[in-house]
């Protein structure tokens, strides 16, 4: 039981890093997109395009499928907008329906009724299709989102956020999302020919979505999606994702490591990278950022230090911005990055930053500011000191 095979596809994410998100489905192959409510679409795609998504976006937050679009300035009009799509082409009669709402700007803002209206008009669609409807099957998460009194109903394809890889098992506190993560680091100058380091890795996010875009890892590759469950999509698409994700594993020599003043966080960081399969790849240190050294001449740093609203407070966070100001002139050919809400994080650095943008983190507005440092000379013009050895901890490299 296929529904139409041309559908039109919403990408989620945080505010912000919505560029990045145009940038990496253009590397996937989908060139044409359009940002669409804080969402990024992509028309004329298939269910193979949903398993690929899902499988390879590293910061988008769920794949949905726009189903319909409608004006929405009251109840009446939501359910015979809801009532009017063909839900028995998408749902089975044994599927279980849930219903999330978002409402901005809409003469609709009872999140409550909004849901229930919703609810009622799939399930009276479904029992006129079906008799009676059991709901004991598999889940079809379905969005109601009414901007500007227009309701656009979304499939979620996705189940769980994209952001759960599946790696990250273990708690600690305040950790960065595995797709803000992935941002950051594709916001940078970072390369896998280049040295990465975290100096407060807490439990590895940055790291390790480091060595995982630097191998080509999948971030889906090693969790399911809620459209493998339902009988209305293509069964073979998760394989032919599967399949093209394995293949696309490259193994290669990175330059990759972490630090941490807590001992614990050093500990689940290493795990969550073995969870990840790139533990042979990164290295984990129990550091002070403060102690960092390195004879590497170049390098990037990319960093969400502790701040006053997630841990600590903010005397101290700010003591950490003037502390790593001088570090960052100790290495000024170096390129940091620190995501932070701090304000006046760039008078307590000690510069003014080469470029600031806004990202929500954790529902917290912040600025990621770069740094910069000088650019890399050919290597026929490297001075000797730019290739002698150097240590990290209990690491040695050349």
């Amino acid at each position: 039981m296929f529904f139409v095979n041309i559908m039109k596809l919403l990408i989620p994410s945080a505010s912000g890093i919505e560029a990045v998100v145009k940038r990496q489905l253009n590397s996937l192959g989908y060139p044409d997109t359009r940002a669409v409510n804080g969402r990024v679409a992509i028309d004329n795609c298939d269910w193979t395009d949903v398993a690929r998504i899902n499988m390879f976006i590293r910061s988008g937050e769920r794949v949905l499928v726009s189903l319909a679009c409608f004006a929405c300035p009251d109840f009446d009009a939501l359910y015979d907008g809801v009532t009017g799509i063909e839900w028995g082409d998408v749902v089975d009669r044994y599927g279980k329906v849930t219903v999330v709402t978002k409402a901005v700007n809409s003469a609709l803002f009872a999140h409550h009724s909004i849901q229930s209206v919703g609810k009622k008009a799939i399930v009276d669609a479904l029992n006129k299709k079906y008799g009676r409807v059991e709901e004991t099957g598999a889940e079809y998460r379905v969005e109601l989102d009414i901007t500007d009194d227009v309701c656009t109903v979304n499939l979620d394809t996705s189940g769980a956020g994209l952001h759960k890889r599946g790696y990250r098992t273990l708690n600690y506190d305040a950790p960065l999302k595995e797709t803000t993560a992935s941002a950051l680091l594709d916001l940078s100058v970072w390369n896998p020919d280049k040295m990465l380091t975290d100096l407060f890795c807490g439990s590895g996010t940055i790291p390790i979505e480091g060595a995982m875009k630097a191998l080509n890892i999948a971030p889906g590759a090693n969790r399911h999606f809620a459209y493998e469950q339902w009988a209305c999509t293509d069964p073979k698409a998760y394989d032919v994702a599967l399949a093209e994700a394995r293949d696309a594993f490259t193994p290669r020599k990175l330059n990759i490591v972490g630090g941490d003043v807590n001992p614990k966080a050093v500990e689940i960081a290493n795990f969550h990278a073995q969870q990840a399969g790139v533990s042979e790849y990164v290295k984990f240190n129990v550091r002070d950022a403060r102690q960092f050294v390195t004879r590497s001449a170049f390098g990037v740093n990319i960093s969400n230090p502790p701040y006053g609203e997630r841990l600590g407070d903010e005397s101290s966070a700010r003591q950490l911005a003037r502390d790593m100001g001088k570090l960052y002139r100790t290495l000024d050919n170096w390129n940091f990055y620190f995501l932070s809400p701090i304000d006046g994080f760039e008078r307590e650095f000690g510069r003014r930053a080469n470029k600031k943008r806004y990202i929500f983190n954790a529902g917290i507005k912040c600025s990621y500011y770069s740094f910069n440092g000088a650019k890399p000379v050919k290597h026929s013009e490297k001075s000797p000191s730019s290739t002698r050895v150097y240590s990290i901890g209990n690491q040695e490299k050349t």
